[in-house]
């Protein structure tokens, strides 16, 4: 008979209310989404001011996908199988935030470490650029390892009814922490602060971030208690790295239908999003230096900083737009699996009236999830037309609202589906019983404790219950597969990052193929286009992307019918 896993104790939340401890448990996507936010605003730029071509640039933007690939589904299932004391996600959560915030720092001072063992001037500009992309492979890396066991631990701490909620929360804080990385570089920081921490813009983001990042993680780290895995299903515990990488792709040829739907829609959508969160910044920057700014205007000493800053003010109201939209669709959306949820959303008093309304006609989270790639595609399809700053913060902006849900909607589907695996078909058929070990089974379990703990297996059903179907929504979630199933959503949201890259990489070459090699003698805005003739090649990009969104409006249809 195949073996249950076995855990000690029940993960808990530190926190007097609902919203306080969702708030607790999502925190570290706050400060994760602000080191993207920072990374994604001004790396572009930055590794084009060091004398590489856009379309060489496109292709170090692989590292993204390609840390995602590897590094998530990996992570997952190591995760899973864990045996640590301190629980399955927070030990990976803290050594990838402290990796990161290393890797950050040197990012922002390559040239300076460079010259302290490269004297020759042509040496050290090659190496700096090596290096600086080596920092940004190992920052990719990293934060994945991070990002995954954040989400999983989503997953493993909340019961299904609170899935939608705890993806809804998670987006909330990614919206905050974009909106505080766009809103501060859209700031002249060393003007502000002084040479403190940098002489630079970006100097002093990267260590923002770091700071950030490892001060978001720490709070959720000591906020959230989870159980100890003691003997993983249908295995003795160990697991070697054949046995992974054979349960791994195991479960990524052989997914459950509804899993495999999710997976095809997020695949299509994000070969949409990918230009869009990589260069939409530096696109919206050289809208307004190719248009609007005179060629012969005084320019900034640290034009990357100003172009940084330019494109920040667009984000920051992209990521106000998120923010709101992802704290007030939650409440105008059904959740998934709806009939089983008993949760009731409690909106702030001053809008209550009116998403009370709203709740009478709002529509399930399938079709706000379609809807959301429409819209997003109906913005993009404009880019090729931008001639102005005003229009291209606009339509930005107006890409607000799909983001939210997108960064919402597929998590709060996995999460119902992840946790209705765990349950299995004995749960489903209210058969299953209740698994209780004594601590004489753990000490033989070879789990080393010199104290009674009370263990259950968390997915269970009392037999005799007389409470109707309902219930079976309130058990509380193992999240036993969360990190497994999570990495195969992030492989499906990877993949079309290097179909993105190669759309980038073949779009660039063809419209922008000059090299942008760095002069020390000429201006440092040399790396951007300023002539108005020939179209913007970032725009084709982002219009590419719009018509892979309605893809993934058609995939995200065909969801419904999954079973």
């Amino acid at each position: 008979m195949p073996q249950a896993a076995r855990w000690v104790g029940s993960p808990s939340i530190k926190g007097k209310s609902e919203s306080v401890r969702m708030a607790l448990l999502t925190f570290s996507l706050l400060g994760l989404q602000f080191t993207w936010g920072i990374e994604m605003t001004y790396c572009t730029p930055y590794l084009l001011q060091l004398g590489l071509t856009k379309s060489r640039t496109s292709l170090v933007w692989i590292a993204g996908p390609l840390s995602g690939l590897i590094i998530q589904p990996l992570i997952g299932v190591i995760a899973d199988r864990s045996r640590s004391k301190w629980g399955r996600r927070r030990p990976f959560m803290v050594v990838g935030s402290s990796i990161v915030a290393l890797c950050l720092l040197v990012l922002g001072w390559t040239s300076e470490i460079v010259s302290l063992f490269v004297k020759d001037a042509e040496k050290a500009k090659n190496v700096t650029i090596a290096l600086a992309v080596l920092s940004i492979y190992a920052v990719d890396f990293a934060i994945n390892i991070v990002q995954a066991c954040c989400r999983s631990l989503i997953v493993d701490t909340l019961p299904i009814p609170l899935q939608q909620a705890g993806s809804a929360w998670a987006t909330r804080m990614s919206a905050i922490g974009q909106l505080i990385s766009y809103a501060i570089g859209s700031i002249d920081t060393v003007s502000l602060f002084g040479a403190i921490i940098g002489d630079t813009q970006f100097k002093q983001m990267t260590v923002i971030a770091a700071l950030s990042l490892i001060g978001a993680v720490s709070v959720t780290c000591y906020s959230v208690n989870e159980r100890i895995l003691i003997t993983a299903r249908d295995s003795d515990g160990k697991a070697g790295a054949v046995q992974v990488i054979s349960q791994l792709f195991k479960t990524t040829i052989d997914l459950p239908p509804r899993i495999q739907a999710i997976c095809w829609a997020q695949f299509w959508a994000w070969i949409g999003w990918f230009p869009f969160l990589f260069y939409s910044t530096t696109w919206v920057g050289e809208t307004y230096f190719r248009y609007e700014v005179p060629k012969d205007a005084p320019q900034s000493s640290d034009f990357l900083g100003e172009i940084g800053r330019v494109g920040s003010l667009s984000l920051v109201v992209f990521s106000s737009i998120t923010f709101i939209s992802s704290v007030l669709l939650p409440f105008c959306v059904q959740p998934p699996d709806s009939k089983r949820s008993r949760f009731t959303p409690r909106p702030p008093p001053g809008i209550a009236a009116l998403l009370k309304k709203i709740t009478a006609i709002r529509p399930d989270l399938h079709t706000t999830w379609l809807i959301s790639h429409v819209m997003f595609a109906a913005t993009m399809i404009f880019a090729p037309l931008a001639r102005s700053r005003a229009f291209a913060t606009f339509l930005v902006a107006a890409c607000g609202i799909p983001w939210a849900v997108s960064s919402w909607a597929p998590f709060a589907f996995m999460g119902v589906e992840i946790n209705k695996l765990a349950m299995g078909p004995a749960a489903a058929a209210r058969s299953s019983g209740v698994t209780m070990i004594t601590s004489s089974t753990i000490r033989s379990g070879n789990y080393d404790t010199d104290t009674e703990m009370d263990v259950l297996r968390l997915n269970h059903h009392d037999t005799d219950s007389d409470s109707d179907s309902e219930d079976d929504a309130n058990i509380p979630s193992t999240g036993e597969l969360a990190g497994i199933y999570l990495g195969v959503l992030n492989v499906y949201t990877t993949l079309p990052q290097f179909v993105g890259t190669f759309i980038s990489w073949i779009v660039f070459s063809l419209l922008e193929p000059g090299s942008t090699k760095r002069d020390d003698s000429a201006q440092d805005s040399q790396w951007i286009r300023r002539d108005k003739e020939g179209p913007n090649a970032i725009s084709i990009c982002l219009f590419v992307g719009a018509l892979c969104a309605l893809v993934a409006a058609e995939a995200t249809r065909r969801l419904r019918y999954a079973r």
